[in-house]
């Protein structure tokens, strides 16, 4: 199996941000970083490149949120548990 294009949601400086490979691109909030990170990674998906959304929950631990081919899409946000808003990374 290819590697997955990987689409980290992580929290930095107080704001919420979307990461892959070298690129970052900053949201106002965590669901709004999260929509980002799936749609980008449903893109990459339907263009030949299997990928899959992180959130990081700390340092070096990461949950894996949605993956393309094996998660609906667009997919249902509300069942995502994630850490505290307040949480920093």
């Amino acid at each position: 199996m290819r590697d997955r294009v990987q689409f980290i949601v992580l929290r930095r400086n107080g704001k919420w941000s979307v990461k892959s490979a070298d690129q970052e691109r900053v949201f106002p909030g965590r669901m709004e970083a999260l929509q980002a990170g799936i749609m980008l990674a449903q893109e990459c998906g339907k263009n030949g490149k299997p990928s899959v959304v992180l959130f990081q929950r700390a340092k070096s631990r990461y949950d894996t949120v949605w993956t393309y081919g094996e998660d609906a899409y667009p997919p249902r946000l509300s069942g995502i548990v994630l850490a505290p808003e307040t949480a920093s990374a």
